[in-house]
């Protein structure tokens, strides 16, 4: 049964509610955390809102003691609708304020539309749908809002242990037609000590998440002749979309240098410009003592060299999943020390260890220390799962598109689920906007996405006669 004309007729309201939940702020703040708000006020805010809306259009709702909540409707075997309300930090290059939610040319833009606020409230809208249709259902459709998915899934980890684990489900983050298979996910901590005080390099820093590449790099330089870093700048050949620019305080002898890159998905770094990359290869021609050479050399040599592990000889592939990619989205070099993140994802018929093993060698030798920041084991549901071609078929009747799955480097709440995929928003073609400035989602697409969520509801949990 479809349900296009209830959705078409929520039109207003869909996009009124995106465009409200885009407005709060929810990016993880613990400084200002506090019982029932693990992650800080933002997330909290846009935790509570969401729930009162599920409230509102008369489903039941529950608050995991602010780590997570859900919204749920129906009675039997549960079916889990992941989504998250956190989002990652703006970043720089908006063309409109990052959180107006302002629509143009049919778009509504701001951080979250598309990941992954937009998809989540066209899934709670799909329910809604079904719901005002008084079509039975012959499951029990949760949609959880989960508030960590952007740093460590602490949310998952504790609305999980509280609350009933949904057997099978889909998550509303990623791509359509379907990704039944996910990479796994390594977020990797490397520092050394230096023995002595850098004499040029007072401090390199660039990047806020492992998960994105970085946009922006801002270097701190003394004891160089001004006018030789301000001519090596200028003839120095950035790549379209790259850039650089001296922002020299007045009274100082420190030369203060931003770059400006571009950003992505940290699971897909060929899609970005490093910034911390160019900059470090811009260093490289300035008169740097052999010491500051040496460490621009080791970036660029390893973490540096390549998207896919080339630099530390992990470039892993396999024929579910594709390539392992890397990419270095943290880093933090002061006079006295260096720090670095990097997101690793690998394919799915590879273990951490294959990762970790090659890693260890190369940079205990050098000196660095190394943590494990984070770590999510790969994930993989198969093509012919009847979950799988329950979504498909709905995505398939509902657009008209071919049907197919695939796999990601990116991760998802899927893998929490025993069975569970990824499941749009993204459609085939569409420029990847996800983590980037200016991200948004299409209006049209927002109902679209909608009318598959409701269809790929009713195939899973309604009888044959409503599908």
């Amino acid at each position: 049964m479809r349900l296009d004309h209830q959705i078409e007729g929520m039109k207003e309201d869909i996009i009124s509610a995106i465009q409200d939940c885009i407005q709060i702020k929810s990016v993880k703040d613990v400084a200002h955390a506090a019982p029932g708000s693990p992650f800080g006020p933002g997330i909290q805010a846009a935790l509570d809102w969401t729930l009162k809306l599920g409230k509102k259009l008369g489903f039941e709702v529950k608050n995991v003691d602010g780590y997570a909540g859900h919204i749920e409707m129906g009675s039997g075997d549960l079916l889990g609708i992941l989504g998250h309300l956190d989002v990652v930090p703006e970043g720089d290059g908006w063309s409109v304020p990052p959180y107006s939610a302002a629509i143009v040319d049919g778009k509504i833009y701001g951080r979250g539309a598309l990941d992954d606020k937009g998809p989540t409230l066209a899934a709670l809208f799909a329910m809604k749908a079904i719901k005002d249709a008084n079509i039975p259902l012959n499951k029990r459709v949760r949609l959880i809002l989960g508030t960590d998915e952007e740093s460590g899934w602490a949310d998952m980890d504790y609305y999980l242990k509280k609350e009933e684990v949904p057997y099978l489900g889909f998550a509303p983050d990623a791509e359509f037609p379907l990704i039944h298979a996910e990479k796994g996910i390594l977020h990797l901590e490397l520092k050394k000590a230096f023995e002595a005080s850098l004499p040029h390099l007072v401090s390199i820093r660039g990047g806020e998440r492992a998960n994105v590449v970085p946009d922006l790099c801002e270097v701190t330089l003394r004891g160089l002749d001004q006018e030789l870093i301000a001519r090596s700048l200028r003839s120095f050949v950035f790549p379209e979309g790259v850039g650089a620019e001296i922002k020299t305080p007045k009274e100082t002898s420190e030369v203060i240098i931003s770059f400006k890159g571009i950003g992505a998905h940290g699971s897909l770094p060929q899609k970005g410009k490093n910034a911390v990359l160019f900059a470090l290869k811009y260093l490289q021609k300035l008169p740097l003592t052999s010491e500051e050479q040496k460490i621009l050399e080791f970036i660029l040599m390893y973490p540096g060299k390549g998207f896919f592990g080339e630099g530390f000889g992990i470039a892993l592939k396999d024929e579910p999943s594709g390539q392992l990619s890397l990419n270095l989205g943290i880093f933090e070099l002061s006079s006295d020390h260096l720090r670095f993140v990097l997101d690793i994802r690998y394919p799915v018929t590879y273990k951490q260890e294959d990762v970790l093993q090659p890693i260890e060698k190369i940079i205990r030798d050098e000196g660095f220390s190394i943590e494990v920041l984070n770590h999510q084991k790969a994930h993989h549901v198969p093509k012919d799962s009847e979950l799988v071609k329950s979504l498909l078929k709905a995505y398939a009747d509902v657009t008209g598109l071919e049907p197919y799955a695939f796999a990601i480097g990116g991760g998802t709440y899927a893998k929490a689920l025993p069975q569970g995929v990824a499941f749009g928003p993204v459609f085939p073609g569409e420029p990847e906007v996800i983590h980037c400035a200016d991200e948004y989602i299409s209006i049209n697409n927002v109902l679209l996405t909608t009318k598959v969520y409701a269809q790929a509801i009713l195939n899973i949990a309604s009888d044959s006669e409503h599908r």
